[in-house]
């Protein structure tokens, strides 16, 4: 819409101003538009709808994505446009927007982001988004809490699946008894998919109640948790109550690795 009102200002600019040059070519006399009750008001109303939308949309945030559906972007790129509004600068956000039940694209916020807060605001960080039901391209900063955890659950599972993450182990994940396990043994695979590393590992698994028992299951890992998957290291794994001999590993996951996964 602004963009709309701006070019609107934009030809009304051009056309009355170019007018009296038209007339001076037709007529030889270009005070008949000049003297023209509307010339000057005409002018004035084309410049306000160049500039008066964007000053509106800074100050009062007309035009800007204040309710939608939930979503998670991830911010690829951060440039300061050179406006200052209370002197917060306005920047330019870059973002891939995760989007339940769709599939992950590009898009661009402006915004205004106090000064304390630009640290936040950085290539690879994340931030709750609002997304307009009727244009998925124009975003908002989610301001309220609407995306829940539950959202943000809900949308890692479905990429992690996108990612080649069986079902059953997102499930397993969800449902299943928390214990800690001893690494016996450690068997390099090879490479696994999406630039993971591919282990047989060997698990002594203690259970809450102090039962335990071995189980040998292939494992693919990102590169960066490997030194957590060593041999004698105590982890965090996740069995399933109806067969614990299928079970997920618990490992600490950086930023960076959800970063790939929502934008890569």
């Amino acid at each position: 819409m602004v963009g709309f009102l701006r070019l609107v200002g934009v030809l009304t600019v051009f056309g009355v101003g170019f007018s009296p040059f038209l007339l001076e070519q037709l007529w030889n006399d270009s005070f008949i538009i000049k003297q023209a009750w509307w010339y000057t008001p005409a002018i004035f109303a084309g410049f306000g709808l160049i500039f008066i939308p964007s000053i509106l949309t800074n100050i009062f945030g007309v035009g800007r994505v204040k309710s939608g559906l939930p979503a998670v972007g991830v911010i690829k790129s951060i440039q300061q446009t050179g406006t200052y509004i209370n002197e917060q600068p306005e920047v330019r956000l870059g973002l891939t927007v995760s989007l339940k039940g769709r599939e992950k694209y590009d898009t661009e916020l402006r915004t205004i982001i106090p000064l304390t807060s630009l640290a936040q605001f950085q290539p690879g960080s994340f931030i709750p988004l609002v997304v307009s039901v009727k244009d998925e391209r124009r975003v908002g900063l989610d301001l309220k809490g609407r995306l829940s955890q539950e959202d943000m659950q809900q949308l890692l599972d479905e990429k992690m699946v996108q990612y080649g993450v069986a079902p059953e182990m997102m499930d397993i994940a969800r449902t299943g008894e928390k214990a800690l396990a001893k690494i016996l043994d450690v068997t390099p695979l090879g490479s696994g998919g999406n630039g993971k590393i591919k282990l047989q590992l060997t698990l002594s698994v203690t259970k809450s109640n102090g039962e335990t028992f071995k189980v040998t299951t292939p494992k693919e890992i990102y590169p960066s948790t490997l030194p957590q998957v060593q041999q004698g290291h105590i982890i965090n794994v996740i069995y399933s109550k109806q067969d614990p001999s299928k079970l997920v590993l618990a490992l600490n996951v950086q930023e960076g690795q959800l970063s790939d996964l929502f934008s890569s």
